[in-house]
């Protein structure tokens, strides 16, 4: 067991809020449970201990022999000294007790319980306040701004000057960037073909995107408001040039990585309605005609299908694989093929995600629901279960404290599901 002091330092970590929010604050009850949670602080340095103080006891310093006897104030002086060191020298070994050590331990578990309930249910109600300290001398970690701040009823706060200026700074930059983009394309396709540097440009994200741990963008509630702006001013621009050759003036290589950023995109926010967006512009891509019609945009017109990396594309169906609990041989009724440039056709691309996506095994399992119903009396029927998974940030899966459901789990709530 790892020695523990009162005299510590408290650093919460924001992105250990989650775990400890699905924390049992009842362990803290057993000294035992107390302490393991404590290591746990300790291990991930959310608490760092301080050295002791280094204080001598300094005794009364007595007058040498004298014949002559000591004055009063004198002697309430000594006294004085004498008890004020003996009271220090009990303080700091009633410190070091057992009983003092689990009592330490116990409220510095329940305070970041505590903290990381109050971040995670009660961050938009929350403005930032000042560092506070415990009665042992430890400091609490700085309280971050909620990102949406909000009055209770729903009602959002004002926004203030500064909030404002980010917000224009962080449009007209994005604004800016698709409009130098767009210019670059031209100008490439116009006069020099080899300096196509919005290709580079699409290609870096897509590798910083790649990077990222697996859902990193689905929590949407932890992201700012002018973050999600941001999130859907560049899927629309991507969006257009993916399909569109002639108002972007995008070349094939651009439109392909614009196609691939994103459904890094879509798959990084972790829904079915991004994947389902990507299928629906990977097929317009692809069709053969002069025009396309997007749900989402005037009619778009194109000259020649981009195709898609294979590899990106077989990354993207293991990783569906792997946090959608899928086990078993896969489901695509085709074989994904590339050509020698290593790309493989977007409708079949989109096929594989949609197939994939298990909406074809949805809608059947919905006709074969359907076709109990019109079952004869008495026949027995199967029994119907529902499985939850995804974000469950603002408690929409009923399950509990967790804000992510990577696989999918049976739920209680749906005991009644007919279909």
């Amino acid at each position: 067991m790892v020695p523990c002091q009162t005299h510590v330092l408290l650093k919460w970590q924001e992105h250990f809020n989650s775990s400890w929010a699905a924390e049992d604050s009842v362990q803290t009850a057993r000294r035992h449970g107390a302490a393991v949670l404590y290591n746990k602080l300790l291990y991930n340095k959310e608490v760092v201990t301080l050295a002791q103080p280094v204080q001598e006891l300094a005794s009364p310093r007595l007058p040498d022999f004298e014949c002559e006897s000591n004055t009063s104030a004198e002697k309430e002086e000594y006294l004085s000294s004498l008890l004020h060191s003996q009271r220090w020298l009990a303080h700091r070994m009633l410190t070091q007790t057992s009983y003092t050590l689990g009592l330490h331990q116990r409220l510095v578990v329940l305070q970041r319980i505590y903290y990381a309930l109050h971040s995670k249910y009660h961050d938009k109600f929350r403005l930032q306040l000042p560092s506070q300290s415990t009665d042992s001398g430890a400091e609490s970690g700085p309280i971050e701004l909620a990102s949406e701040p909000r009055l209770p009823g729903g009602v959002s706060k004002i926004k203030s000057g500064t909030d404002v200026l980010i917000e224009m700074g962080v449009r007209t930059g994005l604004s800016l960037l698709f409009s130098l983009l767009q210019q670059n394309w031209r100008y490439a396709a116009s006069v020099h073909p080899e300096s196509v540097l919005c290709n580079d440009v699409l290609a870096t994200a897509s590798s910083v995107l790649a990077s990222l741990p697996p859902l990193s963008l689905a929590n949407e509630s932890k992201i700012p408001s002018v973050g999600l702006d941001c999130l859907g001013q560049v899927a629309d621009f991507l969006k257009k040039t993916s399909v569109s050759s002639g108002s972007s003036g995008a070349d094939p290589t651009g439109r392909r990585l614009a196609l691939e950023l994103l459904l890094g995109l879509a798959m990084q926010r972790g829904s079915l309605k991004f994947l389902l967006e990507w299928v629906e512009v990977a097929l317009a891509a692809s069709m053969p005609s002069s025009t396309a019609v997007l749900s989402s945009s005037s009619s778009l017109s194109f000259q020649q299908s981009p195709g898609v990396g294979f590899e990106l594309i077989q990354q993207t169906l293991l990783q569906m694989r792997q946090y959608s609990g899928f086990r078993g041989d896969p489901i695509n009724t085709q074989v994904l093929t590339k050509d020698a440039d290593g790309l493989c056709l977007l409708s079949q691309a989109a096929l594989f995600l949609f197939e994939e996506s298990q909406i074809c095994n949805l809608a059947s399992n919905c006709l074969c629901s359907c076709s109990t119903d019109t079952a004869a009396p008495g026949a027995e029927s199967d029994t119907v279960m529902v499985y939850v998974w995804g974000s469950n940030s603002s408690h929409q899966l009923a399950e509990g404290t967790l804000e992510k459901i990577l696989l999918p789990k049976v739920t209680q709530g749906f005991s009644d599901a007919q279909m």
